[in-house]
């Protein structure tokens, strides 16, 4: 398993017919290897959207001036495809499919659901494709078949920034109005069963299918950079981290649709992350500082851990912090761009507008890696912790012929599933399935022998061979039944015998199979 990072940068804003040439780079966070390498890669702050690392696995950007989404490859440096859309997209998000859940689809790992018994196909897309303009529009494709799902007014202003709850409930937009909105994400996409919505004289009317948003954030009164959201099991413990140039970071509840916490930051919040336990959030400033935030705190007086804020409390956070306890200085001077945490909460990833990513010990403060500069403004990171044979797989060289995405198209989807069309790969029999089959064969086959042997092997006191049996004393009764004991006892010895080898028999022919499926796969 390695842990690998993935930055992309604005890329050059100048008018000119030339432009500097951009990349974006896979790399080890751990190690100095750098695994792949994206030519002409640059999207606007937030504007690029990763479905995972790994053979099959695309990675979409928006252009910064033009109305196109450019799609990468893994394994391939170029862009592998430019689909138009209606107008240039700020932000861009992926919803993986709620049956298949983003660590196994994305990481590569084995699948342990006993009703998956298939691999994953070659071509394979994620679900959705979220995607917000500088008008204030919200965009949803579903991309396996390249529909538009919804169009919705959204903002007043420009989205910056789109996320949704692990469990795919909840999508949630920021804007430059100032304003969060949080989106119940089947009443967004759901367009089957809403023609009474829709013109009867106009099925290709852009009436608002969509009902009005779950929840309408307004406590703000500059924009919104970035928030996030935490990953629970239990929809009744998820929460909203919200920060916005007015130097506030907020936290909220989204089930019960309350504001927890007011922390107000010494300057405006560039952007936040959060630590994989909410134990902490990491706030980067204007300034190029990046602020500690605790949720938690030791009470030396009850000596108990107590959680910071709640019921709507404001909190201040120093500025000063002589001893750099909770203060990171690598970008001083530089605006913090983005902000990510390692997957065991021991290392801070972060990128300024100067191009630089640092990787920085949360303990120590220090910092233990920098990455190539990319000269223009770091717009997205992402991390993920993936096999190695994932990253350096040969497969991945060779997978030069693959089927390109469908465009994602410009109005709103038909109302009528007749309509809908959708191709898909059906994938091979996966190699545990395949195996657990052949066991459930080899037990079978075993019991089935077993009852055979015993069904042949006589173990009664009937016997074919002539016996003589005296019946003139009790010492002859009772070595007679001696005997038949003994008789009883060698055949039940030699059936076992008998069934034993063919057992570790059997045992090394399924060892010999699980080699050849190791070496095929």
């Amino acid at each position: 398993m390695d842990e690998v990072l993935f930055y992309v940068s604005a890329g050059d804003q100048s008018d000119t017919k030339k432009p500097a040439e951009s990349f974006a780079y896979i790399s080890s966070i751990h190690s100095s290897k750098q695994y792949e390498t994206f030519r002409h890669a640059a999207s606007p702050l937030n504007g690029t959207a990763i479905s995972g690392v790994g053979l099959g696995e695309r990675i979409f950007t928006s252009d910064n001036k033009k109305a196109l989404v450019n799609v990468y490859t893994y394994g391939k440096e170029s862009i592998d495809q430019r689909i138009p859309i209606p107008e240039a997209l700020t932000a861009l998000h992926i919803i993986h499919h709620p049956t298949l859940p983003h660590g196994a689809e994305a990481k590569g790992e084995e699948i342990e659901n006993s009703l998956a018994t298939h691999d994953k196909p070659n071509y394979r897309v994620p679900w959705l494709l979220c995607g917000g303009s500088k008008s204030g529009k919200l965009y949803i494709w579903e991309l396996a078949s390249g529909d538009l799902l919804c169009v919705k007014e959204a903002h007043y202003q420009g989205i910056t920034r789109i996320d949704s709850s692990s469990c795919g409930t909840f999508l949630v937009t920021g804007g430059e109005d100032a304003r969060i909105m949080v989106w119940n994400l089947a009443d967004l996409i759901a367009i089957y069963g809403q023609a009474g919505l829709i013109n009867e004289t106009d099925s290709s009317s852009t009436v608002n299918r969509s009902g009005k948003p779950y929840y309408s954030i307004t406590d703000n009164t500059l924009p919104i950079t970035d928030f996030t959201l935490n990953q629970v099991g239990n929809l009744a413990d998820l929460k909203l981290y919200t920060a916005s140039k007015d130097s506030t970071v907020r936290i909220y509840d989204i089930t019960t649709k309350q504001q927890l916490t007011t922390f107000i930051l010494p300057q405006p919040v560039t952007c936040l992350a959060r630590d994989p336990a909410n134990r902490q959030l990491y706030a980067g400033l204007a300034n190029g500082l990046i602020k500690t935030i605790p949720l938690y705190k030791f009470n030396q007086h009850t000596s108990v851990l107590e959680a910071v804020g709640g019921l709507d409390r404001i909190i201040t956070v120093d500025q000063e912090d002589p001893n750099m306890l909770s203060t990171f200085v690598q970008h001083e001077n530089h605006k913090v761009t983005k902000l990510c945490v390692s997957m065991d909460g021991t290392n801070l990833i972060s990128g300024d507008d100067a191009g630089q990513v640092f990787v920085s010990d949360i303990a120590t403060k220090q910092t233990i890696k920098s990455f190539p500069s990319l000269n223009f403004p770091i717009s997205d990171l992402y991390v993920e912790t993936v096999p190695v044979d994932l990253l350096v797989n040969d497969k991945i060289r060779t997978d030069k012929k693959h089927r390109m995405m469908p465009p994602l198209k410009r109005v709103l989807a038909s109302a009528d599933p007749v309509d809908h069309v959708l191709f898909m790969d059906i994938p091979q029999e996966s190699v545990n399935t395949i195996i657990s089959t052949k066991v459930h064969k080899d037990l079978d086959w075993l019991e089935k022998k077993k009852m055979e042997e015993l069904s042949f092997k006589n173990l009664s006191d009937v016997n074919s061979t002539v016996k003589t049996i005296d019946t003139g004393a009790n010492g002859g009764h009772n070595q007679q039944s001696t005997a038949n004991l003994e008789l009883k006892l060698s055949k039940v010895s030699e059936a076992y015998t008998d069934l034993r080898s063919k057992h570790e028999q059997l045992i090394k022919e399924h060892a010999k199979l699980l080699d050849k499926l190791a070496e095929g796969k």
